[in-house]
């Protein structure tokens, strides 16, 4: 029968730049406390996180789920203290791939991501029904996409940087029809 050894450790040197105070370790799963109250469990390799963990920073931030060389990861959860919480692919600790951003006015985003920004194809639902799908660049609309407003009305065609640019059609929740050429958000004719 194997046994199971349970070890505290108290050592200070400088853990991801912050104080390490206190490592509680327990086999495969290590629980580290830092100076600023911030604590991780999970797998290490060396003094790295590395594998899956949950880290909960003093803020009251928490992510839960993959690292690598001390960097969030692969697939994993962060919910900040505000309310919003993203779960979807990390690398190099910012977002990057397909992922799923709730946001704490009731705001929700379904698509992809690169650098921490919307980028990609995705959907953006807001709390009042609003919604946009199609593509994005650098956290907002670009590129072709469908926009429909809590009205009925619905724009679909060309975005550059959040605004309606190139062709498309716009229909008005009265049923007027404009289609053709818009500039900066405004229908210039075709």
């Amino acid at each position: 029968m194997k046994k199971k050894f349970s070890h505290v450790i108290t050592v200070v040197f400088i853990f991801s730049g912050m104080f390490l105070t206190r490592c509680d370790l327990d086999q495969d799963v290590k629980t580290i406390t830092f100076k600023d109250g911030s604590k991780y469990t999970g797998q290490l390799k060396g003094a790295m996180k590395q594998g899956f963990g949950k880290y909960a920073w003093s803020n009251g931030d928490v992510y839960e789920g993959e690292w690598n060389n001390d960097a969030m990861q692969g697939k994993g959860a962060f919910a900040w203290a505000n309310g919003d919480r993203y779960e979807g692919r990390w690398s190099s600790g910012r977002r990057q791939g397909k992922g799923i951003m709730k946001y704490a006015d009731g705001a929700l985003y379904d698509g992809e991501w690169n650098n921490n920004e919307r980028s990609g194809q995705g959907t953006m639902t807001k709390s009042n029904g609003e919604k946009y799908t199609g593509q994005w660049q650098s956290g907002v609309a670009n590129g072709y996409g469908v926009h429909v407003w809590p009205d009925g009305s619905k724009y679909e065609g060309e975005w550059k940087d959040g605004k309606r640019q190139g062709q498309g059609v716009m229909t008005g929740a009265d049923g007027i029809v404009e289609r053709g050429k818009f500039l900066n958000d405004v229908f210039v004719g075709k």
